[in-house]
């Protein structure tokens, strides 16, 4: 066990390791989904903030706003920019979960994080499965937050951890064929599995938000972000929940803790991506080799048996686009 506990340790150094190394590709990588989400929202509900508290001056000056269908058309267009911005960053977001495993695989074969582009096509040659994942790994996450599924949601999650890997690297598999792979390949290895969760739990969603707190509180981020926050919340129905302690000035400082949980979580991304593929590098060989010894005694036992493959028949091979590895060899300015 000890040894095994050295591997977990060994595959999180190396995941932290990389990601120091290339820091400053993954946060430039990552910058429009995190900051994209929250301009986005932020366009959406302050354009509409503003917009509803000077409504009575604007309808002065302009007349035509007293019209019930002018002023909900002129809400529209003022959401409608905010809602795109957030729909591009939150889909460029979700890509990175399987991007982010294949710019691994890349770094691992080349020494270099290069080509978002390449790394994202990696996930468009697949979109209707992606979604179809994500559709899939929503429904389990909304069944997992009820209370009495506590549990067997988060043995479900451990053994569903490398389904955005197991996307990247293997085809010829159903969206549920994914799920039903991370299985096969965590089997066995659960309690690793888990410890390796905790590790990069513990690190990104406690003690690297904690820091970012530290630092937007010196320089009086908080205190500015809460009470902007807090003056938008005004305008919230509070009062029948106001006797259970939820002021405005509650909601505006629990926005910004959260909005520091999702900055720091957002940024922290490629590190957990890199460690689930080092660790599904790690897993997945040895499955596919006792696959290949089961597959060989019992070939052996049914050779009399065997019928002749069809020619269109053929095995999908796991690994990281060629193209990817012939765009490694050019340089930074070629592609």
């Amino acid at each position: 066990m000890a040894k095994d506990n050295k591997r977990v340790l060994a595959i999180f150094f190396e995941g932290l390791k990389i990601y120091a190394l290339n820091i400053h590709k993954f946060l430039l990588y990552m910058a429009f989904p995190i900051l994209g989400q929250i301009f986005g929202i932020y366009a959406v509900f302050g354009l509409t903030y503003w917009f509803t508290r000077n409504y009575q001056d604007l309808a002065v000056k302009y007349t035509s706003l007293n019209d019930m269908s002018t002023m909900m058309i002129c809400s529209i267009v003022l959401v409608i920019p905010g809602l795109i911005i957030f729909m591009k960053a939150f889909w460029d977001f979700l890509t990175a979960y399987g991007a982010l495993n294949s710019m691994t695989e890349g770094y691992l074969n080349t020494g270099r994080v290069y080509d978002f582009k390449a790394h994202n096509n990696v996930v468009y040659k697949k979109t209707f499965s992606f979604i179809i994942l994500w559709f899939l790994f929503g429904i389990f996450t909304s069944i997992a937050v009820i209370p009495v599924f506590w549990i067997i949601g988060f043995v479900a999650f451990i053994y569903f951890i490398l389904v955005f890997q197991v996307f990247t690297f293997e085809n010829g598999l159903s969206p549920i064929g994914y799920f039903k792979r991370s299985f096969e390949i965590i089997k066995g290895n659960f309690a690793r599995t888990f410890l390796l969760a905790v590790i990069l739990f513990v690190l990104t969603y406690y003690l690297l938000s904690s820091g970012v707190s530290v630092i937007f509180d010196y320089f009086n981020i908080t205190n500015l972000l809460s009470k902007a926050l807090e003056n938008w919340a005004f305008m919230l129905p509070l009062e029948p929940v106001e006797r259970f302690g939820i002021t405005p000035a509650v909601v505006g400082t629990n926005i910004v803790k959260q909005l520091i949980l999702f900055i720091t979580i957002g940024f922290t991304l490629p590190l957990r991506s890199i460690c689930w593929t080092l660790w599904y590098n790690n897993l997945a060989e040895p499955v596919e080799k006792q696959k290949k010894i089961s597959r060989t005694v019992k070939t052996k036992k049914t050779t009399s048996k065997a019928k002749k493959l069809p020619d269109n028949f053929k095995i999908e091979k796991r690994g990281i686009d060629p193209e990817i590895i012939r765009r490694a060899r050019l340089e930074d300015d070629e592609y």
